[in-house]
């Protein structure tokens, strides 16, 4: 049930067991990804979770914090306290609906610790659970996920896997053509930079780098998601299901 597509009536039958709420981004992620590539594997893997719990999925939050991709066309850089702000005042208001817990989505690193962050307070203030996930932290956790990768022919490498969740995402959503130009656009990347593109970046800039994600501006139009060969969108919808199983279980659980 997605509440844009619902009517007010349907709303107060529901069981008000749990809303999901997709968080998004809009940040450069290479010249052969979108820009809303966070967006739409959130979106999808809130979803999945929706369709396993039977709980109502609301829209993303389109912007959040990005930080070192402020430089390049389309980024939509928010400060963190606003997007703090906004996201826990919006995830207070949907529990203020009758909701018995709030599963927050996320897939976009640079906002990883300010979810966190908003899911505790959002906790203390209405003693109700909130349960959040970035995937990195289940890839390190759960070696099943990894295996799913390999049975489909991908190494566990980042920029691949970004790259297949946001075509499998967008396969899963009926999203069809804009997927193929996703891996048509990946393709092209590869032939004009190849799969490890030169990025010069000096000493000091690189030490600041590796304290944060984004601890300083991108040089290079490929440094956020290097593009790679082998992309498997069937993989990522695999990977994708596995992970909205596991937060559905956590989401029962509480």
């Amino acid at each position: 049930m997605h509440i844009m597509t619902m009517f007010p009536d349907d709303f107060e039958k529901d069981d008000k067991f749990a809303a999901v709420l997709p968080v998004a981004s809009v940040e450069q992620h290479g010249p052969h990804l979108l820009l809303g590539c966070d967006g739409y594997i959130a979106y999808a893997l809130a979803r999945m979770v929706a369709e396993k719990t039977g709980a109502v999925l609301y829209p993303p939050l389109p912007f959040s914090w990005i930080g070192g991709l402020r430089p390049y066309a389309g980024t939509i850089d928010m400060r963190p306290h606003t997007t703090g702000e906004y996201m826990e005042k919006t995830g207070l208001a949907i529990l203020n609906q009758g909701f018995s817990r709030l599963i927050l989505i996320n897939c976009h690193g640079g906002g990883r610790d300010k979810v966190y962050s908003v899911a505790r307070r959002i906790f203390k203030k209405t003693g109700k659970p909130v349960v959040t996930l970035y995937p990195t932290n289940i890839y390190r956790n759960w070696p099943e996920i990894v295996d799913i990768w390999k049975r489909h022919g991908m190494e566990f490498e980042w920029a691949a896997i970004e790259a297949a969740e946001l075509a499998g995402a967008l396969r899963y959503l009926g999203k069809d053509e804009l997927s193929m130009k996703v891996l048509s656009k990946t393709a092209e990347a590869v032939d004009e930079f190849g799969e490890t593109p030169y990025i010069a970046v000096t000493p000091g800039l690189d030490s600041a780098f590796k304290l944060s994600e984004v601890g300083h501006d991108y040089t290079h139009e490929c440094m956020h998601v290097q593009p790679r060969k082998n992309i498997n969108p069937e993989a990522a919808i695999e990977a994708l299901r596995f992970m909205a199983e596991k937060i559905a279980e956590s989401a029962k659980a509480i």
